[in-house]
């Protein structure tokens, strides 16, 4: 059985049913959607991310390590400059999120120590 034929058989079917539904009905879509567009484009995006991983562990592997980092999967996007784009917009919001928790304390509300010794 080929690598291709294994990820085939482990895909979970309407993995992103719901997403898709909404992402759909978002772009003009009926509300409704038909099922097999949905099937299709859950084929797609599963099929789409597997190789995307499947790519990043490979390159991982290249560098002498076990686990990806999120370098590899910026490798691995690096001919797409809008997926590339995309992760490191992500990836500076995230830091940008972390930052605010940090200055503030999740029970009170409240800055925190730090924040105020920063200043």
């Amino acid at each position: 059985m080929s690598n291709q034929e294994y990820t085939r058989k482990r895909r979970r079917p309407n993995l992103f049913h719901n997403d898709l539904r909404s992402l759909l009905y978002a772009f003009g879509d009926v509300p409704d959607p038909d099922p097999e567009s949905i099937a299709t484009l859950d084929d797609i995006l599963q099929g789409f991310i597997i190789d995307i991983c499947h790519e990043s562990a490979r390159v991982a592997k290249t560098s002498g390590r076990a686990k990806i980092k999120v370098d590899d999967f910026k490798f691995a996007v690096r001919n797409d400059p809008k997926k590339l784009g995309r992760i490191e917009e992500l990836l500076q919001l995230q830091k940008v999120i972390q930052d605010a928790k940090r200055l503030f304390d999740n029970a009170e509300g409240k800055p925190t120590k730090e924040s105020k010794s920063e200043k």
